[in-house]
């Protein structure tokens, strides 16, 4: 048998058999391969078109007959493969599906993701994968029965997608490592526009004063040398986007950006060369700088968005108190050891890790996280306890009733990954338009140059140059990014941050505004209302008495009396009523506090027929009735009234089950609004709205507007909202002003229509120079004046987009 070898296989880098022989034309050069595997995955590749999987890999790929490494096979395993499971879901008895993320480096673009999806899918066992291109992740179904998450695992290695369970400590890594090489790039192109205007200054000068030739052809060389690293490092990623577009048979913006900037470029190394003509670096340069700065804004704006939903369950603990036998106390365990019918102790003030059947006889929980209201709710023996609530009073017991992988709060988080994948995505105009004003320009430039070689062969070359410079689509090129930005910056002037560029373009279309009501149109926090005083005492003495018996109390009502607190006034034998109230002793007077049910049952007698309010009772008599409201926010109405001026249905949807929402939404004089609604119900009655073609906008603070955010076309999280929930807007909120919500909605509006004056400028003065440039009364360097004289029209046109961000719209 002969043992000899002959070389390293292209596809995985094994060395390949002296007795077999398979090679396959890659790149322009024949390839050796080690085996029928390796052959037919390279063949797939080359067959579809994305041959540059080979010039961008960093390492070899797995191949089909290898096994893979220790700890990819590790991932099968039930336990360590818990740790990265998003959801479970059971499509019959037999039949189960879990899903997962997973991050690769290696994809890049759109056809990364066509390969990856459409070769998992083929496999048997795979019910779903979805790449995003921009976050790097596949989000991967698969039947664990049917197929192991390694094999699956395989197949992406041997296509060259080195893939693993998302870790956000690795997301965050390459996040890191792409926002550095983007600040090199628009460090290297700003460095280098300055150097090259500042000869190019010199040039434009020395025109009109006839500089020395040697003078002038010595900056011309400096300027090719300073212009050439930022044309080809700098603007690369440009290139690279324009060429995976041209694969694909379509055109994008970045398809005239690269045919400009290297048109340029090249007529500008051969007037250097030949010393005749005019040269374009200060023009290259500029158009990198001032493209990067817009590209390195939307990948920042990306970056933010990527980290959404992954992380939501970090908010959970990790680890519960397991109670044994009768014993008090219990042990930490990991939530992973848990099983059904475990019992655990959940102490005052901490988080109900995982969904649980309440077994003490009542408790009080905040459900804040769930369903955003701030009222804590009572619960029963028996009754369900949900992961993210928050016990307020004593220690309780629950039975787990599930894993955190079935639990309401994955429920949560499913949903609103759910909605996210629906999300609409609307394509800039330029694109659109570059489209055909490329192939426009093409067919011009190419006749230009036909007649020119025909009647004057000496004049041809510079007159086509001056065509296709002159033509150069910078105008185009930037009206949108830089109306983008200025509208971006407009908004952060005015405290509101928003986290992608397609905001700008959603909320400009918007017809209907929905908002949540607590901590939204109202402050989400009591007040005292009204005291009204039915004893001999001082309404003074009466706050600072109540204040004494809930001073030991982190209850929303109690918050609302802390300010009354006297170092006069203390109580002492304190005891809460679940529910109910606080009774307690002041200066040796025993007094009850609480709603009219409590007060009653103490023996009181309550003429007044409203059960509203809250009453203060010595057992003698009653002291006062005390009215608490969560006070609407002082800017609510004001801006009501404008956006119902513009001609916006206004909605209020909310999850209190009070009367509260009725009440202020007649305050506010909103007619159509709905209450006690869980996110579910949010996401359906958004998703009817979208149905009728409403285009919604969506303002909340509560968890549980998470989803209804990422189904909305639009939507702003209030400045004290949930970690989750400002990750899942579009905008939020830094400051406490809702009159910054008209703003935006105009401000978006403005943005949209400078966005096609700055087309239309772009295209009108292509459409008056260029007739001129085809006939020879333009040379080069008048072209190029021109070409930067349209760009900085643009500039100063979006600019105006940053005046009166201070003020309020009118």
């Amino acid at each position: 048998m002969d043992a000899k070898v002959r070389g390293e296989c292209f596809h995985c880098g094994l060395p390949i058999p002296a007795n077999y022989h398979q090679t396959l034309e890659v790149l322009n050069k024949e390839r050796e391969f080690c085996c029928a595997g390796c052959y037919s995955v390279a063949e797939t590749i080359v067959d579809n078109g994305l041959t540059d999987y080979y010039q961008f890999r960093t390492e070899q790929a797995i191949r089909p007959d290898q096994e893979l490494p220790p700890e990819l096979i590790a991932f099968d395993e039930e336990d360590i493969q818990a740790e990265y499971l998003i959801t479970q879901k059971e499509n019959s008895a037999t039949d189960q599906s879990s899903s997962i993320i997973l991050l690769s480096e290696s994809i890049r673009c759109s056809a990364c993701a066509w390969l990856i999806e459409r070769t998992l899918r083929k496999l048997s066992g795979v019910t779903g994968v979805q790449v995003n291109v921009a976050a790097q992740t596949i989000n991967l179904q698969w039947q664990p029965e049917t197929i192991e998450l390694s094999s699956i695992l395989k197949r992406l290695h041997q296509l060259g997608y080195a893939a693993l369970p998302y870790k956000p400590e690795q997301a965050l890594a390459i996040n890191i490592k792409q926002q550095k090489s983007w600040l090199r790039r628009l460090g290297m192109a700003g460095l280098g526009m300055m150097q090259v205007m500042m000869y190019a200054v010199g040039l434009y000068l020395g025109a009109w004063d006839e500089v020395n030739q040697q003078h002038g052809h010595f900056l011309r060389w400096v300027s090719f040398f300073i212009a050439t690293p930022v044309l080809f490092y700098a603007g690369f990623p440009f290139y690279f986007s324009a060429i995976q577009s041209l694969r694909q048979f379509r055109l994008n913006m970045d398809v005239p950006i690269t045919l400009a900037l290297f048109l340029a470029y090249g007529a500008s190394i051969w007037a250097v060369i030949t010393q005749t003509g005019e040269v374009y670096f200060d023009s290259v340069t500029m158009f990198v700088f001032f493209l990067l700065i817009g590209r390195y804004l939307e990948f920042r704006a990306r970056q933010q968005v990527s980290e959404k939903v992954y992380k939501g369950q970090n908010s959970l603990p990790v680890y519960a108190e397991k109670i044994e036998g009768s014993v008090a106390e219990g042990k930490m365990v990991s939530l992973k050891k848990l099983v059904q019918g475990d019992e655990i102790l959940i102490r005052p003030g901490a988080t109900v890790p995982i969904d649980g059947e309440l077994i003490t006889e009542q408790a009080e929980v905040n459900e804040a996280m769930l369903n955003g209201e701030f009222l804590p709710r009572n619960k029963h023996q028996g009754q369900m306890v949900m992961a993210g609530s928050v016990n307020t009073h004593q220690a309780i017991r629950i039975k787990v009733s599930g894993n955190t992988s079935n639990s309401y709060w994955a429920k949560l988080l499913s949903m609103q990954e759910a909605a996210l994948l629906e999300k609409p995505k609307i394509g800039l105009l330029a694109d659109t338009v570059a489209r055909y004003f490329v192939l426009f320009i093409l067919l011009l430039a190419a006749v230009v140059a036909l007649y020119w070689l025909r009647h004057e062969p000496q004049e041809a070359l510079w007159i086509t140059l001056s065509v296709l410079v002159v033509s150069c689509p910078c105008a185009l090129g930037l009206a949108t990014p830089i109306a983008m930005t200025c509208g971006a910056l407009a908004h952060n002037q005015r405290n509101v941050l928003i986290k992608g560029q397609h905001f700008l373009q959603n909320t400009s279309h918007i017809t209907d505004v929905i908002f949540d009501k607590t901590g939204t149109l109202t402050e989400g926090t009591f007040t005292v209302d009204k005291v009204e005083l039915l004893a001999d005492c001082s309404k003074e003495q009466v706050l600072a008495n109540i204040a004494a018996l809930e001073a030991q109390s982190e209850h929303p009502i109690a918050l609302a009396f802390y300010q009354y607190q006297s170092k006069d006034t203390v109580a002492n034998d304190i005891e809460h009523h679940s529910f109910a109230g606080v009774s307690g002793k002041i200066n040796g007077q025993n007094y009850w506090f609480g709603n009219r049910q409590f007060i009653e049952s103490c023996g009181a007698t309550i003429e007044l027929p409203s059960d509203s309010g809250l009453w203060l009772y010595d057992g003698q008599k009653l002291v006062a009735h005390i009215v608490l409201t969560d006070k609407i926010r002082e800017q609510a109405k004001s801006m009501i009234e404008q956006l119902k001026a513009k001609g916006y249905r206004l909605h209020i949807l909310s999850g209190d089950p009070s009367e509260q929402t009725e009440k202020v939404a007649k305050q506010l004089g909103i007619e159509l609004w709905s209450h006690a609604m869980l996110p579910e119900q949010k996401l359906s009655y958004v998703k009817s709205l979208q149905t009728n073609g409403a285009r919604v906008l969506m303002v909340g603070d509560g968890l549980n507007d998470a989803p209804v955010m990422s189904a909305a076309d639009s939507s702003i999280a209030m400045a004290k909202a949930s970690d989750l929930t400002r990750t899942t807007a579009d905008a939020y909120l830094l400051s406490e002003n809702l009159l910054d919500i008209p703003f935006v909605l105009k401000k978006s509006r403005q943005t949209q229509s400078v966005i096609k004056q700055n087309i239309s400028w772009a295209l009108a003065y292509n459409a008056v120079m260029i007739p001129f440039a085809a006939m020879g009364y333009i040379p080069p360097y008048l072209a190029a004046i021109g070409m930067s004289l349209s760009s900085i029209v643009v500039v100063l046109n979006s600019l105006k987009l940053k005046r009166e961000s201070k003020q309020v719209m009118s």
